[in-house]
This record gives C-alpha cells, structure tokens and sequence, in this order.
C-alpha cells in the first residue's frame, strides 16, 4: 500500500504527472502529510520555481482544507522541497482527480527537461496521541 501511495505522489508531477489515487482504507479523516523533493535542472531552477510556485497558489484554492509549502534550498545544487498537509483522505482523492488535472488546463504540462530526475516522495500518518 505504501508502495502504491509513493508512486501516486510521484505522478502527481507529470503536473508533473498526478492520474489516480490509491485510497487508504484506515484513519480516513486523519490528516496525511505528503513530503515531495524536486531536482530542476541546472540553469532551469527559476524556472522550475515559478512553476511550483503557481501551483502553491493553485492547489489550496482548488482543494481546500489543504496547505501547500514550498521551500528552497540555500546552496547548490538547487532542490526544492514541497510539503503539503490533506485534511483527509478525501482531500487526497480529489488532488488527482480533478485539481491537477484542472492545473494542467491552466498552465500546461510540465515543460520537458525542466526536472533531472524522479522526485523523491514521502508520506506520513500521524502516531497515536
């Protein structure tokens, strides 16, 4: 399960990619984090940034309930970390079947080259209290 939720996330960017979301049978209204780092190309790094950039203004007016933090490395090479918090599962859900497609209408696909490498994704569930 864990396997399918890490490639779910990974597809969200060919945005950069978001298609299906695998649903998560238990903690359905716990909040789920969703860590994603981005590798720009050398030379495309504001590029890469203003693209990220639209969609943390995009997303949580197309999701709400969902942030959406986007964070730059200081040194080189440039590496973008984005760290996003659903509500719910449900708000997981939604994220590939409608707003990142609706993402995609409004800004384009991903511009080719932009990124080197495959994102690197983690998803987290809160402990117990």
């Amino acid at each position: 399960m864990e396997e399918l939720l890490r490639r779910l996330v990974i597809l969200i960017f060919g945005v950069f990619g978001w298609v299906g979301a695998p649903s998560l049978a238990s903690a359905s209204t716990e909040p789920i984090i969703v860590v994603v780092r981005f590798f720009p190309a050398e030379g495309r790094e504001d590029e890469a940034q203003a693209r990220l950039a639209n969609l943390a203004k995009f997303v949580p007016k197309a999701n709400p309930g969902v942030t959406f933090q986007l964070h730059r490395t200081t040194k080189a090479p440039v590496i973008f970390l984005l760290y996003e918090t659903f509500p719910s599962q449900a708000a997981l859900d939604n994220q590939p079947k409608t707003v990142l497609p609706d993402f995609v209408k409004e800004f384009g696909p991903t511009p080719q080259g932009l990124f080197t490498r495959p994102n690197e994704v983690e998803i987290y569930r809160k402990l117990g209290d």
